[in-house]
């Protein structure tokens, strides 16, 4: 099935969204949501089944209530057990979509855990521009007809700061790790080995070509600028993200130590300054 703007989902993420909406007319006031936008890696055409989420920007009417928070969670908490598809994102006014997403006020969130909290969030600073630049209108006015807040200095130094922050203490935090640290579970163990080497490219990828992507599409760029030195634990990601192939590595320990100077490399090569591995 196509959104209204000619975009054809992937089965599982139209149905998803589908049931979102059956459950959202049944169980929210009238009029509360106007609109639904998806962004994330599907704006830019990437899905992968065993990983990716479904992130959203769902525009309201007027701020929830206590009560129609709660009402939302529940919402929630059903869709989840409709579906092992992680649903993520805010719910704001659709004005709040022309403003600095640093200044508007708490609105309620779905994150990656599948809580539903009530705060702001540093991560709007993306989704904003992923709707300005990819978005796909699933329901309400299309994305082209709304004015959508964008700063691309504002953006880099987000990405510049993430990668200063939140991946520097990842990779400074892998110099300890073992393989023992490692999940348990095969599925969430890939995911975090794949998302290490993905998600920090993608990040590069913008402050390197001012372009917004997908995590493949980043390593694949990944495979055309990078030293070859780094080659393998992109494939290796890469497989990981999309669960085809044999891999290359027959030693866990060896693919984690790749991941963890593959990270190593992103962070310094990106901000200009060393990672120091955190004490034992």
């Amino acid at each position: 099935m196509a959104t209204s703007e000619g975009n054809v989902l992937p089965v599982p993420v139209q149905d998803l969204c589908d049931r979102f909406l059956l459950l959202a007319e049944r169980d929210l006031p009238t009029g509360l949501l106007t609109g639904l936008y998806l962004c994330g890696g599907l704006a830019f055409g990437e899905w992968a089944p065993r990983e990716s989420d479904v992130d959203f920007v769902a525009t309201v009417a007027w701020r929830p209530d206590v009560g129609e928070v709660e009402t939302l969670r529940r919402l929630h908490s059903e869709l989840a057990g409709y579906s092992s598809l992680r649903f993520n994102g805010p719910y704001v006014p659709a004005e709040d979509l022309a403003c600095d997403p640093r200044t508007v006020p708490v609105a309620p969130e779905v994150i990656s855990t599948g809580e539903l909290i009530v705060h702001t969030s540093p991560s709007w600073m993306v989704a904003w521009h992923e709707l300005a630049r990819a978005g796909i209108t699933v329901r309400g006015p299309e994305l082209s007809t709304l004015t959508v807040w964008t700063d691309e200095q504002a953006l880099r130094e987000y990405t510049m700061g993430n990668l200063d922050a939140y991946w520097r203490r990842n990779a400074e935090g892998l110099a300890q790790a073992t393989v023992a640290d490692l999940p348990e579970d095969e599925r969430e163990r890939d995911y975090l080995l794949s998302h290490c080497v993905l998600a920090s490219t993608r990040l590069h990828h913008l402050l390197a070509t001012g372009e917004m992507t997908a995590k493949s599409r980043a390593g694949r760029w990944a495979l055309t600028t990078y030293n070859p030195r780094w080659h393998r634990v992109l494939h290796e990601g890469l497989r990981l993200r999309e669960g085809e192939g044999p891999s290359t590595y027959n030693d866990d320990a060896d693919l984690l130590a790749d991941v963890r100077d593959h990270l190593t490399h992103v962070v310094e090569t990106t901000t200009g300054k060393p990672v120091t591995p955190q004490s034992t």
